[in-house]
Order: C-alpha cells, then sequence, then structure tokens
C-alpha cells in the first residue's frame, strides 16, 4: 500500500482479513443501491457517446432521492429510472444493457436463495461492465465467494490473492470490522491503479449497505492540518453531492493527492433566489459515510451543513436551530470527515458569535482533528451589532455591504465564535456562479488568508472557477478552493440548471495547474508565507525571520519575484521544516521546543516559565495527552 503523506488518526486497529454471511435481504438490498449507482454510471456513459458539451447536454428532471427502498417499490422505481434515461437520450449503445437490467430487476423479489441471487447479480455486472467498463475481469483478487457450512461466505484477505481458500482459517467479522476491511479493500485497489474485480465491487456495496444500518462510526479521521505543513498546501476541495466521488474522485490516487473530498448537494435548479433557495445544500448521511469509507485514509473529507433554520425570531428558535446544528455536525463528525461547513447567514454579528460558541462548544468530535468551518458570502450584508460597534455607531448596529469588509468581519466572527475555518463565498442569485476571484482579485484574496493565518484559521474560497483563475488563487497560499459546480466539473442543462454526470477527467487536469501555480516563484513565496504567519499564531516562529514577514507579504502582493527569490534563498532553513506527518498538536509543539531559544512565544517570557512550559510540553507530547497539551498551547500563545 502506498505510504501515507497525511497524517491521519485510526481509534480501532485494522483488520487486513475476514468474512461475513451473505444473507438474502442483505444482498438484495445491496443490489438495489448498487443499480441506483450503475444509473448514475449509465449517464456518465451516454453522455460520452453522445459527445455531450456544456452547450448541448441536457436533462430533463432534477434529482430526486428515493422515497421508498422496500425491494419492490424500489425496484420499481429504478426500473423506471432506467427506461426514463433510454427513452430521453435514445442511445442505442447502451438499450440492450438497459433491457437487461430491468428484466433483472422485475424478477429480483422473486429470488430466495441467496446464492442464486448473488450469481445472477455477478452475471449482470459482467454485461454491465462490457458497455462501461469499471470493473476488471480478473479472477483473482483480494475478495472471494466461498460455499461453506451450507451459506454463501464472502472473504476479504488483503494479505494475498488466492482464491477460494478452502481452508477458512479467517475470523468472522461484525458490521463495523467488514465495514473497516472493505475501506482498506478500496485504498489497496486504488493504489495499485486498477479496478476492483467483481467480488471487490460486491465487498465494497455490501460495506456500503451496512453503513446504511448504522454508519461508519469506526473511521479514522485525515485532518486538514496545520497551514503550511501539509505536503500540498492548497487542497482542490473537489464537490460532489456523492455519486460523482463514488464512481469517479475515488478510482484514482491521481484524483486524490492534492484533493480534499469535498460532499454538497450543488443543484440549484430553476430558482435561484439565494432567499428562497440556499445556494449549497446537506448531502443524506448515508452517502456521507460511503464516500469516507472508500475514500479511507488518504485524505481528508469534508461535509456542507448549511445555513441555521429558525422558526421566529432568533431567541424563540435558539435552542432548537443550535440543537439541529449540533447533531447534524456530531453526526457528520462521526463518520470520521475533517470538518463541517456552517453558512453564518440570517443572523447578526453578535448572534452569530453566540451561535457559533455554542455549537462549538458542544458538537461532538475530536476538536484537535475536526474542523468547524464559518462560511460567509461576500455578497451578502452583514449587520454588525456588537457593543463595540454600537459604543462608535451612535448606539445603532451598523450594515455592511462592502465584499472585503465582509470578508475580514467573518474572520473575526470565526474567530470569536471558536470556529477552525473561514470560508468566503460568492454566490449571488444566479448561476452558474459569478468567478470569486473577478469579484476580489488577487490582492484582497492574498490579504484575506493573510490576515487569517496569523490569527490561526484556515481558509476556503468558493464561487465559479474555471481553470483560469486556479493559479492565482494556489498562489495566495489559501488551504482550500471549493470546485465542482457547472462551471468545472460537472454537466448541467443550461435551460432549467439541472445537472448530472460528473467530469472526472478533469480532475487530475486541476490538479496538474494547481501543481504548476505552487511551484512558481510566488506559489512557493506564498507557501513561504503560510508559514510564516502559522508560526507567528504558534508562537514557534524565531525572532529574526518574523521581520521578513511584512516585506514577503508585500512583494507577493506586486507579484515581485526577484524579491520573493530572495527571502526564499534567505528563509531556507523555514522552508526545509518537514511537513507534519504526526498529530497537529505534536507539530505544534515539537516547533516551538525546536526554537525555544529565540520563539516569538518566549520573548518577554522569564527563563523559569518558559523552561515550566517547555517540559510541560515534551511530558504531554510523550504520553500522547492531546487534550493537556491543546490546554498548554493555548495558554502559552495567550501570553504571547
Amino acid at each position: 500500500m502506498i505510504e501515507n503523506d497525511r497524517y491521519y488518526r485510526r481509534y480501532v486497529k485494522d483488520v487486513e482479513s475476514g468474512y461475513i454471511f451473505l444473507q438474502t435481504g442483505l444482498v438484495k438490498k445491496t443490489i438495489l443501491d448498487s443499480l441506483f449507482e450503475i444509473s448514475y454510471r449509465l449517464a456518465i456513459q451516454i453522455a460520452k457517446d453522445k459527445k455531450f458539451t456544456d452547450q448541448t447536454f441536457f436533462k430533463d428532471t432534477p434529482y430526486t432521492p428515493i422515497f421508498d427502498k422496500t425491494p419492490l417499490k424500489y425496484a420499481s422505481r429504478l426500473i423506471k429510472q432506467f427506461n426514463h434515461i433510454q427513452d430521453l437520450y435514445q442511445d442505442n449503445h447502451t438499450a440492450k444493457l438497459v433491457s437487461d437490467i430491468t428484466q433483472f430487476l422485475k424478477k429480483l423479489n422473486n429470488i430466495p436463495d441467496v446464492q442464486e441471487l448473488t450469481h445472477s447479480y455477478l452475471s449482470l455486472l459482467k454485461k454491465t461492465n462490457y458497455v462501461m467498463p469499471f470493473l476488471s475481469s480478473n479472477k483473482t483478487g483480494y475478495a472471494n465467494l466461498i460455499n461453506k457450512y451450507d451459506r454463501l461466505l464472502l472473504l476479504v484477505d488483503l494479505r494475498n490473492t488466492q482464491q477460494n481458500n478452502p481452508t477458512l482459517n479467517y475470523p468472522e467479522l461484525d458490521n463495523a470490522k467488514f465495514i473497516n476491511l472493505a475501506s482498506l479493500l478500496d485504498m489497496e485497489v486504488r493504489h495499485e491503479n486498477r479496478n476492483p474485480t467483481l467480488q471487490e465491487y460486491l465487498t465494497r456495496q455490501i460495506a456500503f449497505e451496512l453503513i446504511n444500518i448504522r454508519g461508519y462510526n469506526e473511521a479514522p479521521i485525515v485532518p486538514w492540518g496545520n497551514s503550511g505543513f501539509r505536503k500540498i498546501q492548497t487542497q482542490a476541495s473537489i464537490t460532489d453531492p456523492g455519486l460523482g466521488h463514488l464512481t469517479g474522485t475515488i478510482r484514482k490516487m491521481d484524483y486524490i493527492n492534492g484533493t480534499n473530498v469535498h460532499i454538497e448537494y450543488l443543484e440549484r435548479g430553476e430558482e435561484n433566489d439565494r432567499e428562497i433557495v440556499e445556494p449549497y445544500r446537506l448531502p443524506d448521511m448515508a452517502t456521507i459515510g460511503k464516500v469516507k469509507m472508500s475514500v479511507g485514509k488518504d485524505t481528508s473529507v469534508s461535509s456542507y451543513v448549511g445555513r441555521p433554520m429558525f422558526e421566529d425570531t432568533f431567541d424563540n428558535s435558539f435552542i432548537k436551530s443550535v440543537h439541529t446544528t449540533i447533531a447534524v455536525c456530531s453526526g457528520i463528525f462521526m463518520n470520521g470527515l475533517s470538518e463541517c461547513k456552517v453558512a453564518i447567514e440570517r443572523m447578526t454579528v453578535s448572534q452569530a458569535i453566540k451561535f457559533m460558541r455554542t455549537v462549538s462548544a458542544n458538537v461532538v468530535r475530536d476538536e484537535s482533528l475536526q474542523v468547524l468551518a464559518a462560511a460567509f458570502c461576500i455578497n451578502y450584508p452583514l449587520i454588525d451589532d456588537r457593543e463595540t460597534t454600537l459604543k462608535t455607531n451612535n448606539g445603532k448596529p451598523k450594515k455592511i455591504t462592502d465584499r472585503m469588509e465582509i470578508a475580514k468581519l467573518g474572520i473575526e466572527i470565526a474567530k470569536q465564535g471558536n470556529f477552525d475555518k473561514v470560508t468566503f463565498d460568492g454566490t449571488a442569485n444566479w448561476y452558474p456562479s459569478d468567478p470569486i476571484m473577478e469579484q476580489l482579485g488577487y490582492k484582497n484574496s492574498l490579504e484575506l488568508v493573510h490576515k487569517a493565518h496569523e490569527v490561526g484559521l484556515l481558509t476556503y474560497f468558493s464561487a465559479g472557477f474555471r481553470f483560469k483563475h486556479l493559479t492565482d488563487i494556489v498562489q495566495t497560499g489559501t488551504d482550500g478552493i471549493g470546485l465542482g459546480g457547472a462551471q468545472i466539473l460537472r454537466f448541467m442543462d443550461s435551460k432549467n440548471g439541472f445537472q448530472d454526470p460528473f467530469k472526472q477527467e478533469n480532475v487530475k487536469k486541476i490538479l496538474d495547474i494547481n501543481k504548476t501555480a505552487a511551484n512558481s516563484v510566488i506559489g512557493q513565496g506564498a507557501i513561504l508565507l503560510t508559514r510564516l504567519d502559522r508560526m507567528y499564531f504558534e508562537g514557534s516562529l524565531p525572532e529574526w525571520a518574523n521581520g521578513q514577514r511584512n516585506t514577503l507579504y508585500k512583494a507577493l502582493l506586486n507579484k515581485d519575484e526577484e524579491t520573493t527569490n530572495n527571502i526564499l534563498d534567505s528563509l531556507q532553513e523555514i522552508m526545509q521544516l518537514p511537513i507534519d506527518l504526526v498529530h497537529p498538536l505534536v507539530a505544534w509543539g515539537q516547533r516551538i521546543i525546536s526554537n525555544q531559544d529565540d520563539a516569538i512565544a518566549f520573548t518577554t517570557m522569564k527563563k523559569e516559565e518558559k523552561e515550566h512550559y517547555i517540559n510541560l510540553l515534551k511530558r504531554h507530547i510523550k504520553h500522547h495527552d492531546y487534550n493537556e497539551l491543546n490546554s498548554v498551547l493555548k495558554e502559552i500563545h495567550s501570553n504571547k
């Protein structure tokens, strides 16, 4: 398996082999959900067959969730769905396959025997794979079906690919362990740069069905980590409601390295008024767990949550609204995700801070690894009613409408609300969105990243990105870029706004552009500034390096390559610091210990007090006491 270049924390031991008994009911549900996914793959295949472009693609129905999963009704829904796709696009290449699938669905509920059911499904997968290849025809893999004890077993062994091991010297796995094993299997297949075998695909789908029961509550966490100290500073947050990830993003490491896998419902349809329909919306919880399972430990996964829902006044609906947000975020975090993004809208500034502090204090999460992100739309005015504002504005709140002022205030709100990340969004009452880089520009975006990083916040920009904007945004040193809309990663019917096939081939193009931008002089300078700002916040920055922070910032504002290059040369010691492959708090503490002789955290501190803190840091790092380590680091920071 490929060595991971991101720190991750697991909460249970990895299981490399084992089996489960297959039951008719479980397999039947698995098949139905699998065919729902295959209907999405069918749309992707038809888009290829028809050579659709952004101008010629069409779709006549919006996304609709499944309303009834009882097998008979679910099968009936799928038959209608497959026939509708075929009737709409009239693709001769897929006509026979659609007929085979619908005939299979008609017979599905009349097959009581699990072996007959499973092998009929595998036979259908072979036919499907012939028309739209996504599986390996290789008969040997890490998963195999075995007849034993008059039962059908699904065995997975990541240590070898021998088929049908008759000895069965393996443990029977409970649901949670099997999901973990299936996650490792998906990672292994991806690392080998190949498609899964029929049985490996069945393993994934069975695990997905088990996630439908209790989620993926033993998932490892891959955090965003500390700004400036990840291998790829600016992560492309590849965004999709779920099926695009499961059929595209997760397939190759070429799509994963440099990517944060973000799950978010994007389709607005024909209504674009932000007050009526939120531009981005919450995905379903089962899909969140499935995407996390398939990504595993290879990169971070995040989800959109959305704006709070108030029934009446803020005060009257505060308890219900804040508890709803806490519950949603907690459920997402319990599936191992690294981030929940909450839109800060329909609240005054003081209300937002109160709301956010309550969410932060009560959400179920590992607070040092899982972040709360505050999303601010730069086109959505803020009402600043903080006491300090009232005192300077004749006792009246102040309406903030300027985009840059909204974004700067967003940094303050995120910090005061005890959130960990600030995101700047450029949506408005139309779609596709105007590119945020054309609304803010490079200089303003760099300023926002600089201001946020030096107070310890992660940063993120979204709305309207096209390929031509990527170089500028990467050269700000931001942590994340939201990419997933109709401009760059999805087909959309321009007449009604309905979206469908995910353009997975564009992911690699995005990552290649980002890499080139990051390797440029200005890109390297932005990474250096990100490191300097992060270390300034930590208090780990040596005094001799702090003086060049502002000089570098000014050089980057003007894209002054000569000055930037000179500073890069003079601060090679900072650039050569290792990336964080340990717990983010440990990495922070280790930087303070390494620079204890001239770290700015200790500039005015007495020798005895400094030695006391250094000893505490060493002790808590040694004992992996992250709660105490967090407290000590915050205490050192407050004394800076």
